[in-house]
């Protein structure tokens, strides 16, 4: 007979427990992914409070999260199946904490390219900020820099315009590169 209610494994709700599963089988790649990235620059920047004169840790933010991430999967190891952890006061806790940082380890540090709007440059057909990257998607594909106008850009093309806007903006041509079209010289 099931002592818990319809959707719920032990403390655990079922989209945690699914979350957790997953996460829990993908946790050995991360783990593995964040120690050979080594310093990456995330997706945000890392915030820092300086609480006291000692030097900063000399670890990579990658290494710290990787460590995070193993110290729980060692504390569930001592289950025999996800479902005794999920049973467990101990192990829900370091449950609902693996799924988060797995969670935030793959949003910070992906581990495939993934497709997004290209925001720093203007298109070249139509002039809008409607730049869309799409990376390859199986073996011998290749990368595509379009807009729905119908522009397209080779990634050598693209590569050239990035290293002329970023040059630009260190030199200063730009008075505010966050609202300045990157495309148009302010001479």
């Amino acid at each position: 007979m099931n002592d818990h209610p319809e959707g719920v494994v032990g403390y655990l709700e079922m989209w945690e427990y699914n979350r957790f599963v997953w996460e829990w089988e993908q946790a050995g790649k991360i783990i593995a992914w964040l120690r050979s990235a080594g310093e990456i620059k995330g997706t945000q920047e890392d915030v820092r409070v300086s609480s006291s004169t000692d030097p900063a840790t000399p670890l990579a933010a990658t290494w710290l999260a990787a460590d995070e991430i193993n110290s729980h999967c060692v504390a569930l190891n001592r289950f025999h199946t996800e479902q005794a952890a999920a049973k467990d006061e101990i192990g829900q806790y370091h449950a609902v904490e693996l799924g988060r940082l797995v969670a935030s380890a793959e949003r910070r540090w992906p581990r495939v390219d993934k497709p997004r709007r290209i925001t720093f440059m203007t298109c070249g057909g139509c002039d809008k900020l409607t730049l869309a990257y799409r990376p390859p998607r199986y073996p011998g594909d290749e990368i595509v820099i379009s807009c729905y106008c119908g522009y397209t850009l080779t990634p050598s093309e693209y590569a050239l315009v990035q290293h002329i806007i970023l040059s630009d903006v260190e030199e200063g041509h730009y008075a505010d590169a966050s609202t300045t079209s990157a495309t148009h010289n302010q001479a």
